[in-house]
C-alpha cells in the first residue's frame, strides 16, 4: 500500500502523539445492549474500508511517516451498575480518562471503550487527529454500528475500500495566499488568560476535565428557533452564550474575548470527499470580540456573526490549510509566553459538528438507536481555556465542556457549565 507523506499540520500533531494532545474522542448513547462478541468482526470490517485504520505513525530520519500497524486497537469494555453510579457519569468518566491517555507511538492510531448499561449502551472510540475530523469521527461512530447489526443479522455487504486522499494543503490546491494573510486572534497574553487561570497550578500535571450538557428536542428547537428570530446561527448563539459567560466568571473585568474554531473544508476539496473518509479537513480560525456590558445579548451575537463572517465567510480561514503558509509563519510568540498561558490560544473555543442526524438515518430500524453525543480534543498541552463541543442527535442539542485542570480550578469550570446551560435556557424564555 502506497501511503502519502504527512501535511504539515498532520505532521504537527504526529510530534505531540506520545503527549496525547492530539486525541479525538467521540461518544453516543444508544438504546439497547451492544453484543461485544461481535465487536472483533465489526473492527475487521472497519479496517477492511479505512486504509488510516490500519496505520501507526513512526519517526524515520526526523521525518513522521504513516506505516501499516499489525496490532489491533484497544479495547475497553465496563458494565455498569446503574443503581451505583449514573450512566452518564460513567459516560463521561470513561470520555474524561480516554481524552487523558495517550496512544502508543507506533501504536494503532484508534481505540474503543464500549459501556453496557441496563437498558443502554455507549460507544466511545479515541483517534488521532491526524486521520480525523469531528464529522469523520461522527461517520466512523455511526458505521461501527451499522457494523454491529450487520453482523447481528448476518448481512455484511461487499466492502468498498477507501482509498487514502491528498492532505488537506494538495486537496484544496490553494495557491494564491499571502504570508501576512492571518486567520487568527493575537494569542491570548499571560495578563489577559489571568483573569481565568490559577496561576497556582500552570506548572502542575494537567488533566482534561469534562462536563456533558445536554438539553431536550424541545429546548433545542426553541434555541433554533430564537436564533432564526434575531438572524443568527445556533453556532453564533453558542459562541455569544459561552462568551458571555467567561467574561462574567472573570476574575477582574476584561475588555474582550477571544475565541477559536475549525471549518469544514470538506465540500470544497477536489475531488469531492465525503464525511465519511477519514482524514482531517478542517480549517482553523479565532477572532476577538469586545466585552461591552452594555450591549445586548444580541446586540453581541451580531458582533460576533460580523467577526466571524471577516475570518470565515470571506475565505481567509483556508490559509491555515496552506502547508507554505505555515512554513512562512514566524512563531507568533516566545516559549516562554507559551509557558506564561500554558499553551493556552484563546480563551473559548467551539467546534460545532451540527445535526448530526443524516449520518445515523441508517440505525432507525435497528436495536441500537442513537440517543446522545459527545465529543472532546484533548487540551491539556495546547489549547483553549473554555472548549466546547457541541452537535444534535435525535433532535436535542449535547455539549462537552473541556477545561483542563487544575490550571482552571473546579469551581470556575462548575461555573462555566452551569451559567452556559443556564443563559442558553434562559433565551428560550424570551417571548
Amino acid at each position: 500500500m502506497t501511503i502519502r507523506q504527512l501535511g504539515k499540520t498532520e505532521s504537527l500533531f504526529a510530534e505531540l502523539t506520545s503527549t496525547g494532545a492530539m486525541l479525538v474522542v467521540n461518544a453516543v448513547t444508544v438504546t439497547g445492549k451492544i453484543n461485544t462478541h461481535f465487536i472483533p468482526r465489526i473492527h475487521q470490517l472497519l479496517q477492511l474500508r479505512h486504509p488510516f485504520l490500519s496505520l501507526c505513525l513512526k519517526q524515520v530520519a526526523q521525518q513522521w511517516q504513516w506505516q501499516e500497524c499489525s496490532s489491533q486497537p484497544e479495547l475497553e469494555v465496563a458494565e455498569i451498575d446503574e443503581s451505583k453510579l449514573p450512566f452518564s457519569q460513567a459516560l463521561r468518566d470513561t470520555m474524561q480518562q480516554q481524552t487523558n491517555t495517550p496512544l502508543n507511538v507506533g501504536g494503532p492510531l484508534w481505540r474503543v471503550s464500549v459501556l453496557l448499561g441496563q437498558q443502554q449502551s455507549a460507544l466511545v472510540i479515541s483517534m488521532h487527529h491526524s486521520i480525523c475530523d469531528g464529522l469523520s469521527s461522527a461517520s466512523l461512530l455511526a458505521e461501527w454500528l451499522e457494523r454491529h447489526q450487520q453482523v447481528a443479522q448476518q448481512k455484511v455487504p461487499d466492502i468498498q475500500r477507501l482509498s487514502i486522499r491528498a492532505g488537506v494543503h494538495q486537496a484544496l490546491a490553494m495557491d494564491e495566499y499571502s504570508p501576512d494573510d492571518n486567520p487568527f486572534a493575537t494569542p491570548i497574553s499571560p495578563a489577559q488568560a489571568g483573569v481565568w487561570l490559577n496561576q497556582a497550578g500552570l506548572t502542575q500535571n494537567q488533566q482534561n476535565k469534562l462536563e456533558l450538557l445536554n438539553f431536550s428536542q424541545q429546548q433545542s428547537q426553541r434555541l433554533l428557533a430564537i436564533s432564526r428570530k434575531h438572524q443568527v446561527s445556533l453556532t453564533i448563539t453558542l459562541y455569544c452564550a459561552a462568551i458571555e459567560v467567561a467574561a462574567k466568571i472573570a476574575r477582574s473585568p476584561v475588555s474582550k474575548v477571544s475565541a477559536g474554531g475549525n471549518a469544514n473544508v470538506r465540500p470544497i476539496v477536489e475531488p469531492p470527499v465525503n464525511q465519511q473518509e477519514l482524514a482531517c479537513y478542517v480549517s482553523m480560525f479565532s477572532f476577538e470580540v469586545a466585552s461591552d456590558s452594555s450591549q445586548g445579548f444580541w446586540q453581541r451575537a451580531q458582533k460576533i456573526k460580523q467577526a466571524y463572517k471577516e475570518k470565515v465567510d470571506s475565505g481567509l480561514h483556508l490559509v491555515s490549510c496552506n502547508d507554505n503558509w505555515w512554513e512562512a509563519q514566524a512563531p507568533r510568540r516566545a516559549d516562554d509566553e507559551i509557558q506564561q498561558v500554558a499553551g493556552r490560544f484563546n480563551c473559548l473555543h467551539l467546534s460545532n459538528l451540527g445535526p448530526l442526524e443524516p449520518v445515523f438515518d441508517s440505525l432507525e430500524d435497528s436495536g441500537l438507536v442513537p440517543q446522545q453525543y459527545y465529543f472532546t480534543a484533548a487540551q491539556h498541552l495546547v489549547g483553549a481555556i473554555f472548549w466546547l463541543g457541541a452537535q444534535s442527535v435525535a433532535g436535542g442539542l449535547s455539549l462537552t465542556v473541556n477545561c483542563v485542570e487544575p490550571m482552571v480550578d473546579q469551581a470556575m469550570r462548575n461555573d462555566f457549565s452551569s451559567l452556559l446551560k443556564q443563559g442558553l435556557l434562559g433565551l428560550i424564555e424570551e417571548r
